[in-house]
């Protein structure tokens, strides 16, 4: 199961604790709290990072085991209820556009059309056989 936002995982993040305390008398572990809300361990590690900044739960870490407590719970009503992530495609837009604007930049500054084509030609050559290119001589030789 994914989370949906910082909010709603939050608020479960907080159930679980309230639950893994309330039936086990002690704090959860990421792993009990993975097993309880069954979503992954790397998922909530990623959440109570999170929560853990905001103070919204506290981690109590002894030795290599590292339990949650809770902070201040409150807070949970000033995080974002839906975060603004871009969207895949408008990653690939911008990227897409950063790259065309310095490919503009590399032919403008080739200059004439002759020096354009040769260069190019080198690149093409060198994209298909990299081994054909000469390579420095080491100074150390």
């Amino acid at each position: 199961m994914m989370l949906k936002d910082l909010y709603e995982g939050a608020h479960l993040f907080v159930a679980g604790i309230r639950i893994h305390e309330h039936l086990h008398g002690r704090p959860p572990a990421l792993g009990d709290l993975a097993r309880i809300l069954k979503v992954s361990e790397e998922e909530l590690s990623l959440m109570a990072r999170k929560l853990c900044d905001e103070k919204i739960v506290t981690a109590v870490i002894s030795g290599a085991e590292c339990r949650y407590g809770l902070g201040d719970h409150t807070r949970i009503e000033a995080l974002p209820r839906h975060e603004q992530t871009p969207q895949m495609a408008e990653e690939i837009t911008r990227f897409q556009n950063s790259r065309d604007s310095r490919l503009r930049e590399i032919e403008q500054s080739l200059g004439e059309s002759r020096d354009r084509k040769r260069v190019f030609s080198d690149l093409e050559k060198a994209l298909k056989d990299p081994s054909s290119q000469q390579k420095k001589k080491n100074p150390l030789d």
